[in-house]
């Protein structure tokens, strides 16, 4: 019991923050294509940091089938470093309190992942990745509009996946998640998880400049 209840709380951490691949293999992409895909939702270059309340529902969908919510913020400054914090957690996520959420940023993918291929459908652009250090995980699907990012999606080799899907909204012209639904499908359980955002603060390079910043 002990440490199943310790994974799914470090899962609902992973949403603040967290598909099949497309059914033809794309060629390999070029550097400028990489480029490109890691710059998409570029509106948030001219930001300097955010900071946003942060409300998770966690709901086991096997058994103990228990239900949890967690209070906290995030925090994000360029060069895109994003984070999360609760203010408190369950004795059985005591640790997990405060967590770097870098994945979720897609500057920050050729730190953790290989880029295998890129392809578009409409709208999205879907992105196939590798992680660096072999391990459990045996892919990564992404897919990105113009606000950033909209899907993740981490397949592990023991057949589990977790999928989290993300609904933007635009702050003062800023594309910052409104919300994030993590469906978390692993062989001893599965766990559901929905994460809202509230009372952003955003801090631009112009209020930077500007001097007032604190004022």
């Amino acid at each position: 019991m002990r440490t199943l209840l310790q994974r799914a709380a470090l899962i609902a951490a992973s949403i603040t923050m967290l598909a099949e691949a497309p059914a033809t293999a794309p060629a390999a992409p070029t550097a400028e294509e990489t480029a490109k895909v890691l710059a998409m939702g570029s509106a948030r270059n001219a930001v300097h940091s955010y900071t946003s309340k942060l409300h998770v529902d966690l709901a086991l969908r096997s058994f103990p089938y228990l239900k949890f919510h967690l209070e906290g913020r995030i925090e994000y400054k360029r060069p895109n470093t994003y984070s999360v914090h609760f203010d408190r957690v369950p004795w059985f996520g005591k640790g997990f309190e405060n967590m770097k959420m870098d994945p979720m940023e897609p500057q920050r993918w050729p730190d953790h992942y290989d880029i295998a291929s890129i392809a578009r459908t409409a709208d999205r652009t879907h992105v196939e990745m590798r992680d660096k250090v072999p391990g459990n995980v045996k892919g990564v699907h992404a897919e990105l509009d113009n606000d950033g990012l909209r899907r993740i999606q981490w397949l592990y080799t023991n057949g589990g996946d977790i999928d989290v899907k993300v609904n933007p909204t635009l702050i003062e012209g800023v594309p910052v998640p409104a919300s994030e639904d993590a469906d978390i499908k692993l062989p001893a359980y599965h766990v559901f998880a929905h994460a809202t955002f509230t009372d952003y603060k955003i801090v631009t390079d112009q209020t930077v400049a500007s001097g007032s910043l604190g004022r």
